[in-house]
């Protein structure tokens, strides 16, 4: 017997991808809670924090053009926009995998050598919020 397989929809996938980093970003600001916090790490929470509220609004977006028949056979998001979402739940993921590591490892290791490092990433390499934002403004409009 031939076994079917049901394609899922990009918008759901990139919905996935980003209910995957919601999940990952809770996480990171649950261990975060855990300790004493230094200047670095309560910089990195709050962009934690502020990331994990874009996301959850593009995810409440997608599901909503979802959940409404009319509209999605009317309202199109263009196939780069869903793409862009699927690479910034991956970048983001990247990112959270490596912070995830470093905690694990050992707080000390955490606050004397990853921290700041981490943290510049995000904000001035990597600019996950900024794109989150992109791409959450680019949804709305959809």
């Amino acid at each position: 017997m031939k076994e079917t397989q049901r394609q899922i929809s990009p918008l759901l996938r990139a919905a996935s991808g980003l209910s995957e980093c919601l999940f990952s970003l809770t996480s990171a600001a649950a261990k975060l809670e855990e300790k004493r916090s230094t200047l670095e790490e309560k910089m990195i929470k709050r962009y934690f924090h502020e990331l994990a509220c874009d996301i959850s609004s593009a995810c409440s977006i997608i599901h909503r053009i979802l959940s409404d028949e009319k509209e999605s056979t009317s309202v199109v998001v263009a196939a780069e926009d869903i793409d862009a979402g699927l690479r910034l739940s991956e970048e983001i993921m990247t990112r959270l995998k490596e912070f995830h590591k470093s905690i694990d490892y050992d707080w000390n290791y955490l606050e004397q050598y990853f921290e700041h490092g981490f943290y510049l990433e995000l904000t001035e390499k990597s600019q996950l919020l900024e794109n989150a934002r992109q791409f959450l403004s680019k949804l709305k409009k959809s």
